[in-house]
């Protein structure tokens, strides 16, 4: 099933179900030219020697780690690799740099790996079985490759975003490339079709739009900082509407209270049900869906500014989700077996991961499942070793596969917050990510909580979030340090006794006040309210009253209610922002507060920022009783 999605579901849709209508990314898959008529050069082997099909021309491999080359074949065939440098090789000289042998396994699989290399290239990487097949990948480069995956924000393509012509015009670069991963949930001919005419593709006007938009902007600041010595590439590997249990296997999914459930539901789903109805309520579906997108197409075509309450009054609600099959790509596991396995073991640097939105109504459950798929991919691309045992036995290669999530931002659908029926999901997945970086070695979370839009579940910047990243992976694993990446986080809440602060001119009131303390608050200053009203308003910058804080304050009956915070003190200090700041919380409602929380909603006041206008952590904590 491959529908041809122009808008994807109207932001701020709603369901019957109880899944979070979600749905593709806006023009995530938009009309490709046509594969077969392009006559696309890619070595493709035979089915006694082939090899997985992220390899093509124009690949980057990751540098200063092991390369690991892998396929499928005959078993018992043995094969050889070597990569060259492409001027000798014009030359008539074929002297090797790196080089490995192997031979298929009884299975049919097979994998050998090259040893780490510095950046550089154009190269030429040969691979060549014994029974006479040859394989030879030109312009392959070494560099830095991402894999960028999760749900529709990060599927969210260059082409759909704001400023969409003018990066899309200045995107030529030669050593900034990208695989899209094809999106599918079921291994079978379409798929292998897909595969054969994927190929590694140099961003360029006629080719970065279908690039998302997010690793596009992560990936050309660290161009930016690196220079013409290194190349980047990026793996895409997203499908809009997933839940992370699309991108987990059957047994992690099963291993845990907090997945069983969804098996259960998919399997209840499947329940009375054949083949052939599987097949006719997915052409049903995909007939319905196609038809809603055409009006939104021909409506937006007609008047762009035309709001999504008028298309949906005049169009209806997007229908989604889609009907739930054993070839769904919205399935759990499907993405998994159909694109994280047949990509693994490619050599990354490490993985950008936006996603948690689909799994917002059962946000109990996410921090153990996020905490499962971060170490089942982990075990996936464990590298080293000897390589033709099983791939539980690679020891030699033992850092393991860093993360870097994105974490939610702000959003609430116009309905939901209209009845204030805000279910306060999000602020817990938000919570899980952040906690995931601090238990979990080698795993960073980007706070975006500035980076949201109201009643759209899909903001158009993406310039923000894919730049804020990037900051992230330089200050964090690259050693660049005078990069500021992280906004203020708290590290300490104390008790304070006696009057309280309250806003300016409401004088002091009796009880008692919350102290937050921050590190990285260099500077440390309210910024607007919400996501865009950033340096509006007139609003003072060290002080705010309740309301317009985003803090909150309860009590021993747990009731939060909102709260005044005054800047006590922003220090000063070097390059990256270290400096450390406190903020005074205080409510007249609460005589002594027994917890605090900030920024804890699907949409609210998030005014806190640092000097180098990143924004403060969400979080909640008790307050420590003196």
């Amino acid at each position: 099933m491959n529908a041809r999605i122009v808008t994807g579901p109207a932001p701020g849709t709603t369901s019957t179900t109880t899944q979070t209508v979600t749905g593709p990314a806006p023009g995530s898959d938009v009309a490709r030219p046509d594969a077969e008529a392009q006559n696309i050069d890619k070595p493709r082997g035979t089915a006694d020697f082939n090899v997985a099909a992220v390899f093509s021309h124009h690949m980057v491999l990751q540098r200063h780690r092991p390369v690991p080359v892998f396929g499928h074949g005959k078993p018992g065939m043995r094969f050889h690799a070597r990569l060259f440098e492409a001027a000798l090789a014009a030359s008539g000289s074929l002297k090797a740099f790196a080089e490995a042998d192997g031979t298929i396994r009884p299975d049919g699989s097979w994998r050998i790996e090259l040893p780490p290399q510095e950046a550089g290239g154009p190269y030429t990487l040969e691979l060549t079985a014994s029974n006479g097949t040859q394989l030879v990948f030109h312009d392959v480069m070494i560099g830095e490759v991402w894999l960028a995956s999760g749900q529709s924000n990060m599927e969210f393509e260059l082409h759909s975003t704001r400023e969409a012509a003018q990066a899309i015009a200045q995107s030529g670069d030669p050593l900034l490339r990208f695989y899209n991963t094809p999106k599918s949930g079921d291994v079978g001919d379409e798929l292998f079709g897909a595969e054969r005419r994927s190929t590694w593709q140099a961003c360029a006007p006629d080719t970065t739009g279908t690039m998302s938009a997010i690793a596009y902007y992560f990936a050309a600041k660290l161009r930016r900082q690196f220079g013409d010595t290194v190349p980047i590439g990026i793996i895409d590997c997203y499908i809009g509407g997933t839940s992370i249990t699309c991108w987990m296997d059957q047994a992690t999914i099963e291993s845990s209270d907090a997945g069983r459930p969804y098996w259960q539901r998919y399997q209840q789903a499947l329940a009375g049900h054949t083949e052939q109805d599987f097949h006719d309520m997915t052409l049903a579906w995909k007939t319905k869906f196609d038809h809603w997108n055409a009006q939104i197409e021909a409506a937006r075509a007609a008047n762009p500014n035309v709001s999504w309450d008028e298309l949906n009054a005049n169009y209806g609600e997007c229908p989604w989700p889609p009907p739930v099959t054993p070839h769904s790509q919205y399935r759990p596991t499907g993405a998994f077996t159909a694109m994280v396995a047949r990509v693994a073991p490619y050599a990354v640097r490490g993985v950008l991961w936006y996603q948690g939105e689909e799994d917002a109504p059962y946000s109990a459950s996410y921090a153990v499942l996020l905490r499962q798929m971060i170490d089942l991919w982990r075990r996936m691309w464990r590298v080293g070793g000897n390589t033709e045992h099983d791939v539980s036995g690679y020891a030699a290669y033992t850092a393991d596969l860093p993360f870097i999530i994105i974490q939610l931002p702000q959003w609430i659908d116009r309905a939901t917050d209209e009845a204030h029926a805000d279910p306060l999901d999000w602020p817990v997945i938000r919570e899980t990510q952040w906690d995931a970086a601090r238990d979990i070695p080698d795993v960073t979370t980007v706070c975006t909580i500035d980076c949201g839009e109201y009643d759209n579940i899909h903001p158009y910047d993406k310039r923000t979030v894919g730049e804020r990243t990037a900051a992230m992976a330089l200050h964090m694993m690259y050693g660049h340090r005078d990069i500021a990446a992280w906004g203020p986080e708290p590290v300490e809440i104390l008790l304070e006794s006696g009057p309280s602060h309250a806003a300016p001119g409401d004088g002091a009131v009796d009880g008692a006040a919350v102290l937050v303390r921050y590190r990285h608050a260099d500077g440390l200053r309210f910024d607007g309210t919400v996501p865009g009203t950033g340096n509006t308003g007139g609003l003072d910058a060290l002080s705010r009253i309740a309301g317009q804080s985003g803090f909150e304050l309860a009590g021993e009956d747990g009731v939060f209610h909102d709260a005044a915070a005054d800047i006590v003190y922003g220090s000063k200090a070097g390059g990256g922002n270290r400096g450390s700041g406190a903020i005074r919380v205080s409510c007249p409602e609460i005589s002594r507060p027994t917890a605090i929380r900030y920024a804890w909603r699907s949409w609210g006041p998030a005014p806190v920022h640092n000097a180098d206008g990143l924004p403060a952590i969400p979080f909640r904590s008790d307050v420590p009783q003196s």
